[in-house]
């Protein structure tokens, strides 16, 4: 009984692994393949579930099976089914796919049979003018009415022909266009092959050329199918033409025009008919139609059809040619009558309005449907205005448009009428709405974050206003009209393309008013951040007084339409200022913007100290400084000078200066006139300026009192500017000016001595004498207020004199004067005192002196017209109060010597042997007493008769000396005294010189005060110094000249002797005290020497100079050219311009603080431009031998080489040959796809094909006109060969001579000898080394072994010419260019070839060294390699020439070879971007072959495959400058193309929304990361073609991000775990996301949120911290029911939709075509509504019909496919499942596999409980593990991530993403006959329908 339980638990064992295996699937169970005599058939099977399997064949003699291997050669899941049969006849095979893990087999029926018909599947046989190409693709049916699988590789005629044989001068409508050339299409990969032989596959485009039908013919070109009928389409081509207007209505009667517009270029033109179009109506009875004028006739309606006489007519065609009618614009017309008459005031329809605005009264006639009627020029409307406020400008013929104005404010009343129809309407006109102000225009800068407010004012209208922000996010409005807006980081990339634009004025926002009641009118405000582009200091005051305001008013210029235009204010930025003299604070002041148009803010700078400075201010934008640049002056405040108290005190007819200091001074600098202005009374005295010198900054008035009083002199001081933006800064200053009659008179002494003095005489009043022994008495007179008068020459004193107690008298023989000091003050006499002056024979004791003030000088007062008071000093008597004249005296008793000064207060003295200095001393009495500070530095000694002082340095130090006279009551004199050494050198010397040249060496000397030494250079010795050359072979210093020298300098003189570097060093040692200088690193460099040293050049041509020498390695090397009409030269690259010669200069400049600069080397070369008289060709050779090649290059005549030519721009090279059979020309680029047009080809390939003579010719046209021709002629020969009695080629080895080769045979040995005949041309070893000599000739070696010989023929011939040509393998590009692209690398072979073309077994031994020369250097990357090859790297564009040669050219005529490097951009390189960052996926591109192979210098930072050339970012690297370079192509041989890559780390995420709403199923928040310079990044995935790269993308694991979902509610954190997220990549979409998924069930979700709002927190954080995050609103979604309709009972099937009440009142139900289905709600029920579905027509077949549910709160639009009415059948790919209907028959169809495991399960329980106890079967627990680990696999492969709700807002939050697409629009990749699954009849009609 066990043992019948377990074999019926194998049997169920077996019978659920068949089913396992069912499950697993072909992707075609049924194929069917043409049959072809000469074509074989491909079509490749793939098991969809992958693994490994075998293929088999039961019919091989009928088809061929190729197993395909992916990564390794045991494991195949596809396989290529090939056709082999050509038996015309249907037959069947069965190819087997054995799994070789489960032993589970396959099937598929491989059908194969003829043709029988064609079909062809279209969208459209009606194209229009300037669109996009159409695809018409052909399908074959077999005999049955199947359709073939594939017509991949069968080549069809397509032709296309005119609809009638008859048609004369037909125009082709249609064109093919290859899908190459179609900017709309990529190729197909099946057509690729099809696409480079220029054939026609199975799939062709169509695009229209002209108007009118065509016929397209298909037919097979294979004479197996001549029987095969040919396929006709006709394709109709239209015009895009519009007939405005499209639908009238019009009066009985009535006429009016209608217009034609057609498309062109994508701009509407109007067109006029002729003799293509003609209009044509279809009911003459309602209206007629002349030209493009309709005329209504009756009422009625008809319609008016544009006709189009190249298209035919719809009753030219019958039956299947119908589809050719084309639908022609047609226009309805209607004739009514007038039912109502109605105004409006246009364009706002609102009868509101402001004064200037312009309006346009609209009369309209309307039918009683409330239809417009059109009025034209028959009718007319009366209209009426009641008030002149509105003004009409213009009136229409008929009267219903009155344009006109609003003028002023007040009520309008409009009136008119038609017939008997009539309507009034009432206009209200306000005052103008003004918006203040109009135009912002603020600075764009993303560093700035500050805050900006600008305050807007609106005035006019009614008073009340509305006002919005047009961009509410970045810029606020209050209703107050307070605007606050703020530059975000964000906004980076869009003004920086404007920065860059910089000619149209880009708005990032605006501010709109409006009036409350008619909200259309509208005053605008721009606000415009635009990047600043200059910086302009407007107004300023350039000086000020100290502490005092420099106030800089600064404008801030973008440049927009070719003009600088202001911001409105920049108070948000903080320009930097620069002061080269911080003599000035800035200051916080707040200052108001008025009548300041430029002006956008105001710098307050505070004069902190005198003296001028240079300020720079300056503002940092992107990579570009703003600055200006002012220099400002600050002087010190105006003041009095003298006199001091600011106070004048004069007599009448006296004057004295006065002096003003400080203040402004004059500008010689600029156009500025100094003003000064005094204001004072004039009727008491008279000022005069004075004239000084400026240079002492004073201004000097003369003051004459003529009249006794007073007054205030108000002086002023500015300077007056021309120019506009300067302010002038006043000073001011107020003097009191005195004039007075005199009081009183006092006398004094001038000087006493001291009591000590041992003079003999010692008096208490001894007045010193002057050299004159004179003596003096200083006169004061003061007036009533004991004030000095400043000046008394205009009072008369009378003199008197007495000797011991005599009385005063008039001494007639004392001689004497009245004498006025005058004192200069900056040049301006000031009278300091007044003295009376007499001299005396002898010392007289106790002599007295009285003087009185008598009366004014009579003749002074005369001389200035001023009449005295009366009485003189008239004074007021205070006992009789009566005017008098006082007595003004005084008197004086006194005697008179001189004082003493050192010429100088300071002196040092060096401190050597038996050195002293000097002092003279300068007046005194001749008594002195001398004191020092510190004793034992100086001796002092005095020498009386020679009165100086000896001073003798005694030790270093420093001490005072301060001498008394010891008579005159002076101050002691001091003298500083330092005794010093040399403390310091310094040496200043440059650091380079050119050899056998000289440069000075300065030496300065600091003493130990490090004070500049006195040199004395009289007695150098005594300094001690001496020079030390640490290499005295490289230099040489001696003593040079010392005059104009400064203070503590020695020149010296250094010679540069021989080449290389050294120092020199100055050492003094002095009292045991060695002081050296720093050592001076000095180097001697060669000559500079420019090349090439004489250039001879064409008009256009240009060439490079390079330069050898100077000194290393820093070179600064500036050119000069002499001429620079001739020749220009920019960055060494010298173009000609202009015939001539010229010379151009390069000097070495060195560094240099000073204003000159310092040449160190020169070097002059020549320049020739010289006209082209003609060209040549040169070639090595004229005659070659057949198969050899040899290259041919043009040279202009008079010997202007290639590498001048190669240089022309624009030249045009055209090569031929009138026998093309003899000779082939072409490029040296040709081999690997580089067509060079005639512009490179200067040097070309010749090579030689077949015997016979040829003439090859070049045609050179210049960018001028010139035209040169020339032509040489080609013997091509065949080599000696003997043909009988059998072929025999004597082929000898070619050598050079001293040139050495390896003979090697293939056996062991061998023996080399020479033939005994040998004349010794050659030598050779045993072993087989070869050596020729100079001697030519030909040789024979013997290679002799046991038994055989064999004769080596060995000939030594002169090189004639080198050939360079690409390496094999050689590079190939994917499509043709006409450039190299930039990047290239490649590598040259150098050849060497002789007299007849043949090219040499080896390489020249001694001269194999190859150099190479360009005409445009440090462009082209140059490496010599090994083996004469030369690899070149081309990182640039550039338009070069090379020339590569041999070193030696002893025996070689043709030593160089020319190539034309034309380099530029391809448009098949992709990325041209550089620099990436961490998470990047890049797609390049290469213009290379598909088969090149992608590399990454580091895999680590990026990884690259290897064959698709997708690469992944995984790090950064730690340097900057470090790239990580991919290549494409064979790096190793040389050929390949280079990417350099810059990779920077990840420190910005950004999520792409800040708010969003979930609607609770899935949620996918998008992300950028990228580096902070990636402005312009949104995507990670860098690709030229998005969709087409994510397809080969793989799966990206996101692990560079994590995301966390978070929510501060309570509801929100519940939901929390009903979600989980992760972070993802998407390929289709190229972006990092953070995916929310739902892992519940979504009713518990919603049972927990019912109405409630909840938010939440979505976190995307990088591993170092940065982080954004989104906030999502949690809004439930709508679920719809069914997910589709079927079309047979659609009235009997109802829509539920159930969510929200809140949700559901927003829900909008419609058809996708309202003319065929109606929805109408039909139960509405809390949380749940119900519609109702009506056909209203039949349900086309060709066309998508579906129900569209739009949820406007959840941001759901859901749509419900129609099945059954145009539904395709399901598409065969990896996915078994498309929507959730066929998810059910996927269900149903493995419904016995759920069964039988069910009944397994059962059944293995049952044999366990019944025969376990007895021990006797045990059942294998593994032995369903590996079903069940393919099942696991199968479910994750089939289980993509769910897609984002932002990239497909229609699905449903429903709708699971694995049930596939909610659109049931599975595609045209059906099962061929059916599926095996199991499906109902019912089912089975359903997809039969999508066949």
């Amino acid at each position: 009984m066990c043992r019948l339980k377990v074999f019926l638990l194998l049997f169920l064992f077996s019978f659920i692994t068949i089913n396992n295996v069912e499950s697993t699937k072909l992707n075609y169970p049924r194929v069917l393949l043409p049959i072809f005599d000469k074509i074989s058939i491909n079509f490749t099977l793939e098991v969809i579930e992958k693994g490994c399997f075998k293929w088999t064949s039961s019919r091989q003699d009928l088809i061929l099976i190729t197993p395909l291997y992916d990564d390794s050669e045991e494991c195949s899941h596809r396989a290529t089914v090939t056709v082999v049969s050509r038996e015309r006849r249907r037959n069947t095979a069965i190819v087997l796919a054995e799994s070789l893990s489960t032993d589970a087999t396959l099937r598929c029926d491989v059908i194969i049979d003829v043709i029988d018909k064609l079909g062809v599947h279209t969208t459209t046989r009606q194209l229009y003018l300037e669109e996009a190409p159409e695809t018409f693709e052909l399908r074959a049916e077999d005999s049955q009415g199947n359709a073939f699988t594939t017509l991949e590789g069968v080549e069809f005629n397509w032709e296309i022909s005119s609809i009638t044989s008859k048609s004369k001068g037909w125009l082709p409508a249609l064109r093919f266009l290859s899908f190459s050339e179609s900017e709309y299409h990529e190729v197909p990969s099946s057509l690729e092959k099809f696409e480079v032989q220029r054939m026609k596959g199975y799939m062709v485009l169509l695009e229209g050329i002209n108007t009118g039908t065509a016929k397209v013919t298909v037919s097979l070109p294979h004479e197996e199918y001549r029987h095969v009928n040919k396929i006709e389409v006709f394709i109709s081509v239209l015009a895009n033409i519009i007939l405005e207007p499209s639908e009238v209505h019009m009066l009985t009667g009535d006429t009016i025009n209608f217009r034609i517009l057609q498309l062109k270029m994508g701009k509407l033109q109007e067109i006029s008919l002729n003799n293509q179009y003609y209009l044509e109506i279809d009911d003459n009875t309602v209206a007629s139609i002349d030209d493009a004028k309709a005329t209504g006739l009756k009422l009625g309606r008809t319609v008016v059809v544009l006709r189009d006489r190249n298209a035919p007519l719809d009753n030219n065609f019958s039956g299947d040619n119908s589809i050719t009618k084309s639908s022609a614009p047609s226009a309805r017309l209607t004739v009514a009558r007038p039912f109502r008459l109605g105004v409006t005031l246009l364009p706002f329809n609102n009868w509101i309005t402001v004064a200037g605005e312009m309006h346009i009264i609209a009369f309209d006639l309307y039918t009683s449907d409330d239809k417009k009627l059109t009025l034209g020029s028959k009718y007319s409307v009366v209209s009426e205005l009641s008030s002149r406020n509105f003004e009409i400008k213009q009136e229409n013929t008929n009267g219903s448009r009155l344009y006109g104005e609003a003028l002023h404010k007040g009520t309008v009343t409009v009136s008119g009428q038609f017939k008997q129809l009539s309507v009034v309407a009432e206009m209200h006109i306000y005052d103008n709405l003004v918006l203040v102000p109009s135009t912002v225009i603020l600075p764009f800068d993303p560093q700035v974050n500050k805050i900006q407010q600008i305050q807007f004012e609106a005035n006019g209208g009614d008073g009340f206003y509305i006002w919005q922000s047009q961009n509410s996010r970045d810029i606020q409005i209050t209703q107050n009209g307070l605007a606050t807006t703020i530059i975000r980081d964000t906004d980076r990339k869009r003004h920086l393309d404007a920065y860059y634009a910089g000619t149209v004025l880009r708005s990032r926002g605006s501010i709109k008013v409006a009036l409350t009641k008619n909200p259309k009118i509208i005053r605008q405000a721009d606000i415009f951040f635009m990047p600043p582009v200059k910086l302009q200091i407007v107004k300023y005051n350039f000086e000020t007084a100290l502490d005092d305001f420099v106030r800089i008013h600064l404008a801030l210029h973008t440049f927009v339409n070719g003009t600088y235009v202001p911001f409105t204010t920049c108070d948000m930025i903080d320009f930097d200022l620069e002061f080269s003299n911080k003599i000035f604070q800035v200051e916080d002041v707040d200052w108001k913007k008025e009548h300041m148009t430029l002006v956008c803010q105001v710098i307050h700078l505070r004069a902190t100290a005198t003296g001028l400075t240079h300020l720079k201010i300056s503002y940092q934008f992107q990579d570009k400084l703003l600055k200006e640049e002012v220099t400002l002056s600050v002087f010190d405040k105006l003041d009095i000078l003298n006199p001091t108290s600011n106070e004048i005190v004069l007599p009448i007819g006296a004057s004295r200066n006065i002096i003003y200091m400080n203040g402004q001074q004059r500008i010689f600098t600029l156009e500025a006139e100094l003003v000064k202005e005094t204001e004072y009374d004039q009727s008491v005295a008279k000022i005069n300026e004075l004239d000084v010198e400026s240079s002492n900054a004073i201004y000097a008035y003369n003051i004459l009192c003529t009249k006794i009083g007073s007054t205030t002199l108000d002086f002023k001081i500015f300077n007056k500017l021309v120019p506009k933006n300067f302010i002038p800064y006043t000073s001011k200053i107020l003097t009191e000016i005195h004039c007075v009659a005199p009081r009183f008179l006092n006398l004094y002494a001038t000087e006493k001595l001291r009591p000590t003095c041992p003079m003999q005489m010692k008096l208490s009043l001894l007045h010193l004498k002057d050299r004159d022994e004179k003596f003096e008495i200083e006169i004061e007179v003061q007036d009533a207020q004991n004030r000095r008068l400043m000046n008394i020459s205009s009072l008369l004193i009378d003199w008197k004199f007495a000797v011991g107690d005599e009385r005063f008298h008039s001494d007639s023989t004392l001689h004497y004067r009245r004498n006025a000091v005058i004192e200069f003050i900056k040049g301006v006499p000031i009278p300091s005192k007044d003295l009376f002056v007499t001299t005396f024979p002898e010392p007289v004791p106790n002599f007295r002196i009285r003087g009185d003030v008598t009366n004014y000088i009579p003749g002074i007062l005369n001389h200035f017209n001023i009449r005295a008071e009366t009485p003189v000093f008239a004074a007021t008597n205070h006992k009789t109060q009566k005017l008098h004249t006082p007595s003004i005296t005084n008197e004086i008793s006194f005697m008179a010597v001189n004082s003493t000064l050192f010429l100088s207060d300071h002196v040092s003295i060096f401190m050597a042997k038996q050195h002293r200095e000097h002092i003279p001393i300068a007046q005194g009495s001749g008594y002195y007493d001398f004191t020092l500070s510190e004793t034992g530095i100086v001796n002092i000694e005095f020498l009386a008769k020679e009165r100086e002082l000896i001073l003798t340095p005694l030790r270093m130090g420093h001490t005072r000396l301060e001498l008394l006279d010891r008579c005159l009551m002076t101050d002691p004199a001091q003298l500083s005294i330092s005794v010093v050494s040399i403390g310091a050198i310094v040496v200043d010397v440059p650091d380079r010189v050119e050899r056998t040249k000289t440069v000075e060496a300065i030496v300065r000397l600091y003493d130990s005060n490090d004070n500049l030494l006195t040199i004395d250079s009289n007695n150098l010795e005594i300094y001690d110094l001496h020079d030390e050359i640490f290499n005295s072979n490289i230099l040489s210093i001696q003593l040079g000249d010392q005059k104009n020298l400064g203070v503590g300098e020695i020149r010296y003189i250094v010679t540069g002797n021989s080449l290389g570097e050294t120092k020199i060093v100055f050492n003094s040692h002095i009292n045991e005290y060695n002081v050296s200088s720093e050592p001076a690193t000095i180097q001697v460099f060669p000559p500079l020497r420019l090349y090439p040293r004489n250039s001879t050049l064409v008009v256009g041509s240009s060439v490079q100079i390079y330069y050898q020498g100077g000194p290393q390695p820093d070179v600064n090397i500036v050119y000069y050219v002499h001429n620079e009409k001739l020749i220009t030269m920019e960055s060494a690259l010298v173009t000609a311009h202009k015939l001539g010669a010229t010379q151009i200069t390069g000097k070495c400049i060195m560094p240099n603080t000073g204003s000159e600069e310092i040449v160190i080397s020169v070097d002059t070369v020549d320049v020739s431009v010289v006209p082209l008289e003609n060209v040549q060709i040169k070639t090595p050779l004229t005659r070659i031998r057949s198969g050899a090649v040899m290259p041919a290059t043009v040279w202009g005549m008079p010997d202007l080489s290639p590498m001048v030519l190669g240089t022309l721009e624009n030249m045009r090279v055209t090569w031929s040959t009138n026998q093309p059979d003899v000779v082939d020309i072409y490029s040296i680029f040709t081999d690997a796809g580089i067509e060079y047009d005639h512009r490179n080809l200067i040097s070309v390939r010749i090579k030689a094909l077949n015997p016979g003579k040829t003439r090859i010719n070049v045609k050179v046209d210049l960018p001028n006109g010139q035209i040169f021709k020339h032509d040489i002629e080609v013997v091509v020969f065949k080599n000696l060969e003997l043909e009988l009695p059998k072929r025999i080629t004597m082929d000898w080895i070619l050598v050079a001579p001293r040139s050495t080769i390896q003979l090697k045979s293939n056996l062991d040995n061998v023996v080399y000898k020479p033939d005994s005949a040998s004349n010794g041309i050659v030598k050779v070893t045993k072993d087989g080394i070869v050596n020729s000599q100079d001697v030519l000739g030909r040789d024979l070696i013997i290679a002799k072994t046991f038994e055989q010989s064999l004769p080596i023929g060995i000939e030594v011939k002169n090189v004639q010419y080198i050939l360079a040509s690409l390496t094999y393998p050689t590079i190939k590009l994917k499509h043709i260019e006409n450039t190299i692209p930039r990047g290239m690398n490649f590598v040259l072979k150098i050849s060497l070839h002789d007299n007849l073309g043949n090219e040499f077994s080896h390489n020249i031994e001694e001269i194999n060294d190859i150099k190479y020369d360009l005409s445009h250097k440090d462009i082209v990357d140059v490496q010599i390699g090994n083996n004469m090859t030369v690899a070149i790297n081309l990182p640039r564009e550039t338009n070069n020439m090379i020339a590569i040669s041999l070193k030696d050219t002893t025996g070689v005529k043709y030593a160089e070879d020319y190539i034309k490097l034309s380099v530029a951009e391809s448009k098949h390189i992709y990325p041209t971007k550089t620099i990436f960052s961490v998470g990047d996926i890049i797609c390049f591109d290469s213009p290379l072959a598909l088969s090149s192979i992608w590399t990454s210098s580091d895999e680590q930072t990026v990884s690259i495959d290897r064959f698709t050339g997708v690469a992944r970012v995984f790090g950064n690297r730690f340097k900057l400058s470090e790239k990580v370079v991919v290549t494409n192509g064979d790096v190793a041989s040389g050929s390949f193309i280079k990417y350099d890559v810059e990779v920077r780390e990840a420190d910005v995420l950004q999520l792409l929304k800040s708010f969003d709403i979930f609607s609770g199923s899935t949620y996918r928040g998008y992300l950028i990361i990228r580096n902070h310079l990636q402005i312009d990044k949104y995507t990670n995935l860098i690709a030229k073609n998005v969709s087409k790269c994510s397809n080969i993308v793989e799966k990206i694991n996101a692990k560079l991000f994590t995301c966390r979902l978070t929510s501060k509610q309570a509801l929100g954190q519940k939901l929390l775990e009903h979600y989980k997220v992760r972070p993802i990549f998407e390929s289709s979409s190229g972006r990092y996301a953070c995916e929310i998924d739902l892992i519940s069930n979504f009713n518990e979700v919603f049972s927990i949120v019912k109405n409630n709002d909840v938010h939440f927190e979505l976190e995307a954080q990088l591993p170092n911290g940065l982080s954004d995050s989104l906030s999502l609103k949690f809004v439930p979604g709508v679920k719809v029911l069914p997910d589709a309709l079927y079309a047979n009972n659609l009235n009997e099937q109802e829509i539920t939709i159930t969510g929200l009440d809140k949700i559901l009142q927003n829900v909008e139900v419609k058809s996708s075509d309202a003319k065929l289905l109606d929805v109408t709600l039909n139960n509405k029920a809390h949380g749940t509504l119900q519609y109702k579905i009506y056909v209203l027509n039949t349900l086309p077949v060709d066309e998508k019909i579906s129900i569209i549910v739009h949820s406007p709160t959840t941001q759901q639009d859901i749509e419900i496919p129609i099945l059954g009415a145009n539904t395709l059948a399901p598409k065969c790919s990896t996915q078994p499942f498309d929507n959730i209907y066929s998810m059910f028959l996927n269900i149903l169809s493995n419904i016995g596999l759920i069964i039988t495991g069910l009944m397994i399960l059962a059944t293995t329980l049952w044999v366990y409980f019944s025969c376990g106890a007895q021990g006797k079967v045990k059942i294998n627990s593994e032995a369903f593990a590996s079903t069940k680990k393919d099942a696991d696999t199968s479910d994750e492969k089939e289980n993509p991530a769910p897609r984002s709700p932002t990239l497909y807002p229609n699905l449903s939050p429903y709708y699971d993403p694995r049930l596939g697409s909610p659109n049931l629009s599975p595609g045209n990749d059906s099962p061929v006959y059916g599926d095996s699954t199991l499906r109902t009849p019912q089912q089975q009609r359903i997809y039969r329908r999508y066949l």
